[in-house]
């Protein structure tokens, strides 16, 4: 069964942290004459998003928790909400995820592929 993001966790990167990666998906070829020909790649594809989550020392706990027994250190891809408040998300860890400890709170960095 594939793992879910936690409830106690957040479930949105900050605002100012966010980025999305959408993948290359076009092929272009040339031609003997006239602009090149351009198709898609693929009708799906994975893409990048990434940011940073602000987390209690409780829910760093949780965080730590999941990766390393419910996706196995990242390995395994779990479900994770959607930002625009669709379905859920199948994605797994693309980096180590990285954290620095400020003002009683971590800053957690994540960057996620999100599969199709």
């Amino acid at each position: 069964m594939t793992a879910i993001w936690p409830d106690a966790l957040p479930k949105r990167f900050t605002v100012a942290s966010y980025q999305e990666t959408r993948p290359d998906n076009v092929i272009y070829s040339e031609v003997s004459v006239g602009p090149a020909k351009a198709r898609r790649r693929t009708t799906s594809n994975v893409w990048d998003q990434s940011g940073t989550m602000v987390m209690t020392y409780d829910q760093y706990r949780a965080f730590l928790r999941f990766l390393s027994n419910d996706v196995s250190d990242g390995a395994k891809a779990f479900w994770f909400p959607d930002r625009l408040g669709g379905p859920n998300l199948l994605v797994r860890f693309k980096e180590t995820p990285k954290a620095s400890l400020e003002a009683n709170l971590w800053q957690v960095s994540i960057t996620l592929e999100v599969l199709p």
